[in-house]
Order: C-alpha cells, then structure tokens, then sequence
C-alpha cells in the first residue's frame, strides 16, 4: 500500500511541475489545464489510498473542515501550496506516518481544487 501511495504523490508532483512548467513557460493553455487534472486525479487516487490505512479514526478529524474550502485563493499560490503539501506529505508515507500524510493531502486535494475552480473563471471569463 505504501508503495502506491508513494507513487501516486510522486505522479502528482511531476504533474504539477508540469502546470507550473506550462504556466511559467509558453501559453499552452491546454497542458496546463490537462497537467492540473492529471495532478488532481492523482491526488485524489492518493486520498482514497490513505483513507483505508485510516479507518474510521479520520472521518471526523478538524483539518478535513478546514477554511480552505471557503476562501479565495489565487492559481499560482494555490499550485505552490499543492506541491508543498504533497512533497510533506510524501516524506510523512516514507516515515510511515499514514495519519500525517493523510492530512497533508487532503490538505493539497483541496487547494488543488481550488486552483482549478480559478483556472475554469479565468477561462470563462476569456471565452466571453
């Protein structure tokens, strides 16, 4: 299990150096919206996968209600955040720490979607 964990975060991390890649460098729109996805999808695989070495003891836990859904949160900070959150959280599943890493992507998960809710108005907002 550790083992796919592990490689779920790390197929997360280059997804997002490739959104960050693509943001900074041209203005391939495209790849930095299917790099975010990709990044999002493999942060959500990686929530599900610590949700099981869990059980029940982290359902209610006080950081899955945190702020971060609520507030507004620019793309770039957001995406830096992301990638903070999922590197700790990949050191955290290498120590064994479950219950940390668990925390600390969910955290990423949620600012992630919030980078792509950004993403999508910005987008919107260009088409109009």
């Amino acid at each position: 299990m550790q083992d796919k964990i592990k490689a779920a975060l790390i197929a997360a991390l280059k997804h997002l150096e490739d959104s960050t890649r693509a943001l900074s460098g041209s203005k391939d729109k495209k790849g930095l919206t299917d790099s975010l996805w990709s990044a999002m999808a493999e942060t959500e695989y990686a929530v599900f996968l610590l949700s099981l070495t869990q059980g029940d003891k982290a359902e209610n836990a006080p950081w899955k209600h945190s702020p971060i859904s609520k507030q507004s949160i620019e793309f770039e900070p957001a995406v830096t955040s992301s990638n903070e959150f999922l590197r700790n959280a990949k050191a955290s599943v290498e120590a064994g720490n479950f219950e940390k890493g668990y925390e600390e992507t969910w955290t990423a998960r949620n600012l992630l979607l919030k980078a792509h809710e950004h993403l999508e108005k910005k987008q919107k907002e260009a088409r109009k």
